[in-house]
């Protein structure tokens, strides 16, 4: 059996026909979609700066790959976790913006002074859905002297939210979160723990009690 040898001009022309054959042209062929070949680039690129900052870690485009999924996934569940918290404060509020806090006329007649009276005693007793209701109208009546809205037995917690940020808007977002505690307790009818009627209570008794603001 007789070999030929080829010069190497010729067997790098032959190479190269073989080559250039549609088979091989086809095996070779980047067969990525742009999302694919974008991917690569960017694990190539992640894999080759995590390099840098940590020479002992090995530079692998799978290394790259897999902290990239996971810094994404951690995004995703944050911005999840916001839209949640957002849609469940947002959509409890809008749930009972026609809920109105003063269900007769005469807890609108009566003074700011005796509905924070009224607080206490129930707080006394340990009810304290009905103190946070008390004192919930009382700051609410203590906000219509001091002209930072205008107390109606008509009017929603939703509108009086609206008319607080107008005139006071350092004092919407506690109003906002209190008329939440205050609509579970009177229209939900939750039972309201101490714990949470405390917390609300110092921050409203500390806006009563406020002579910086004339009533």
């Amino acid at each position: 059996m007789k070999f030929i040898v080829l010069k190497e001009p010729e067997a790098r022309e032959q190479l190269e026909e073989i080559l250039n054959q549609q088979e091989y042209q086809i095996y070779y062929a980047d067969t990525r979609n742009t999302l694919q070949i974008w991917w690569d680039e960017f694990k190539a690129w992640l894999g080759d700066l995590l390099s840098r900052l940590f020479p002992s870690m090995e530079n692998t485009s799978g290394t790259a790959g897999n902290i990239m999924v996971l810094v994404i996934l951690l995004v995703i569940v944050l911005l999840a976790a916001l839209v949640i918290t957002y849609l469940v404060k947002n959509n409890g509020f809008i749930r009972n913006k026609n809920n109105k806090p003063f269900q007769s006329g005469v807890e609108l007649e009566l003074s700011f002074q005796q509905h924070v009276a009224e607080a206490k005693r129930y707080e006394d007793m340990e009810d304290y859905s009905l103190a946070t209701r008390h004192l919930f109208l009382g700051l609410l009546l203590n906000f219509h002297e001091r002209q930072w809205l205008e107390a109606k037995i008509w009017k929603t917690n939703w509108e009086y939210y609206e008319e607080l940020k107008r005139e006071q808007k350092e004092l919407a977002d506690f109003f906002f979160n209190f008329a939440l505690v205050f609509d579970r307790g009177t229209y939900g009818k939750q039972k309201i723990a101490r714990d949470e009627y405390l917390s609300y209570r110092d921050i409203a008794l500390k806006w009563i009690n406020d002579t910086d603001h004339e009533i």
